[in-house]
């Protein structure tokens, strides 16, 4: 462990897990402007501005809860201001301005644009600039999508310009209100074009991740505003392993933001999360910047270089080695250290913070997966309460495990010390209890087997005992037969008749005389 280096926020293996992520970036917002006002909406859409970012709802990619939160769990602890670093698979990932306009393609060019002046045209965004009124996303879709028939054109096409920033963009609550900087804005379009959006919606976003540290262990979930839909497709994009789970490219030479070009049901659970990084490659495919193109030619991180940002030789040494190809697969992190009573310290004020912000917003938003709306199990998606079949992502399972197959046939050809250690004090102890529990067993059959032996042996030596005893006996009482002299049957029989059983008599025969 190198203590020159940021330290990790969780430890490995530690990372706390929650149910849901209380999502405020709502697409489902713009499927409902589009259908209630598709002329002024598809007039927004031929606007660059922003039909990169209106696209993603288009395209139907949902957002995976698990996989964000997971990846606020891996960050690098650092004193930079304007950007993040997160760890997976031990190597770091930096996601800082430069990587966030890769994805949104938002503009991201600070320069003085005027909102003092704006022409009061006497209609509705007129009036509510003059009259200091308030509006918000849950009034526009309760009551003012339906007042907005006796608008003119002109304002309608502002509040869905507004609708976008407010709700995906910026990603707020629908119960905060406009800022009536926006309302300004949206009374010169080109006021609005060339206001720095990417900024803006970067820096809310960092800070709702700061927010959501001290959240990160309510188990039952918590509320997170911001794009969060640029942080998912970041991850996607700088690990195309999750690419691959929670998704697919639309085309393949796509060349425009990398917001524009995901679709899929982004289903990613807890356990695909540690899987895939315990499987991890040792070539495995990972992003630790992205370069952003321009009219052909790379964008430099200078050209994001913020004035005001903090220095961290921490940092400063991991790009070094990054740049050096350094093999962070042994690499070992340090971890934040915190006590009990910071925890339970930062447990009050997030608690204290929710409770002020719904006062406040009233925060309302979805819990789950998806912002979309509720899932069934067929994979229709309820919307306004109707039942869609929308954007079904069939190849999600195949993919998923495709990639699992490849990962797991995949050799890791190195392993750390500490870990090859580990591994072999492992094997060694077990093969020392299996040869234990071996031995004890082959005595306890032995044992076993020579008492059944025994007894076996007692049994036969007693069975071949009266064996011959039997047979001594059987002896013995025919000899005493044969002593006692012919039996009383034979003397009573007689002598035989038979010629057979008579012996030939004996003739004598005559001899000559010698004279």
């Amino acid at each position: 462990m190198c203590s020159e280096l940021p330290n990790r926020l969780y430890g490995e293996g530690l990372e706390p897990q929650v149910k849901k992520i209380n999502n405020s970036c709502r697409l489902k917002l713009l499927e409902l402007l589009r259908e209630k006002m598709e002329p002024e909406y598809k007039e927004v859409m031929k606007d660059p501005l922003f039909s990169h970012i209106m696209v993603i709802e288009e395209n139907g990619l949902k957002f995976s809860a698990r996989l964000v939160h997971s990846f606020l769990c891996r960050e690098l602890m650092t004193s930079k201001k304007y950007e993040k670093w997160f760890s997976f698979a031990r190597t770091p990932l930096r996601f800082s301005l430069q990587e966030y306009h890769a994805v949104t393609g938002l503009n991201v060019k600070l320069e003085k644009i005027s909102v003092v002046k704006w022409t009061d045209d006497m209609d509705f965004w007129s009036k509510m600039i003059k009259t200091n009124g308030r509006i918000n996303l849950k009034l526009i879709k309760e009551k003012y999508l339906e007042e907005s028939r006796i608008w003119t054109w002109v304002d309608r096409v502002r509040m869905i310009y507004l609708c976008v920033i407010m709700g995906v963009v910026m990603g707020r609550d629908e119960k905060v209100n406009f800022p009536h900087l926006y309302m300004k804005l949206a009374m010169d379009l080109e006021k609005l074009r060339r206001y720095p959006w990417g900024l803006y919606s970067f820096d809310f976003l960092l800070k709702s991740i700061d927010k959501a540290k001290d959240k990160l262990e309510k188990k039952e979930g918590y509320l997170m505003e911001g794009f969060l839909f640029a942080f998912q497709i970041w991850i996607m994009e700088a690990i195309p392993a999750f690419g691959e789970i929670c998704g697919r490219k639309v085309r393949s030479n796509f060349t425009g933001p990398m917001c524009g070009n995901w679709t899929g049901c982004a289903k990613c659970s807890y356990q695909d999360i540690i899987d895939l990084e315990t499987l991890f490659p040792e070539e495995g495919i990972l992003h630790s910047f992205m370069d952003f193109h321009k009219d052909g030619r790379i964008v430099c991180s200078d050209d994001f270089v913020r004035k005001d940002e903090k220095k961290d030789e921490r940092v400063d040494l991991m790009l070094d080695m990054i740049q050096r190809k350094h093999d962070w697969k042994k690499h070992v992190w340090g971890v934040v250290e915190t006590t009990s009573s910071e925890m339970d310290e930062g447990d009050e004020e997030s608690e204290q913070e929710e409770e002020g912000e719904e006062s406040e917003d009233g925060s309302e938003t979805e819990f789950g997966e998806s912002s979309h709306g509720a899932s069934t199990a067929d994979g229709a998606a309820t919307v306004s309460g109707r039942k869609k079949r929308k954007h079904v992502d069939l190849g999600a399972a195949s993919r998923k495990k495709k990639l699992f197959c490849d990962l797991g046939a995949t050799p890791k050809v190195s392993i750390d010390t500490d870990m090859q250690r580990f591994l072999e004090g492992l094997v060694q102890s077990s093969l020392a209890v299996f040869g234990e529990k071996l031995s004890q067993q082959i005595t306890d059959r032995m044992d076993k087997l020579e008492t059944v032996v025994t007894d076996r042996l007692g049994t036969l030596e007693s069975e071949v005992t009266q064996l011959r005893t039997a047979l001594l006996l059987a002896e013995m009482a025919g000899k005493t037969d044969e002593e006692a002299g012919p039996s009383k049957s034979r003397v009573d029989a007689g002598p035989s008749k038979s010629k057979n059983n008579t012996a030939p008599s004996k003739k004598k025969v005559p001899t000559k005389r010698k004279r």
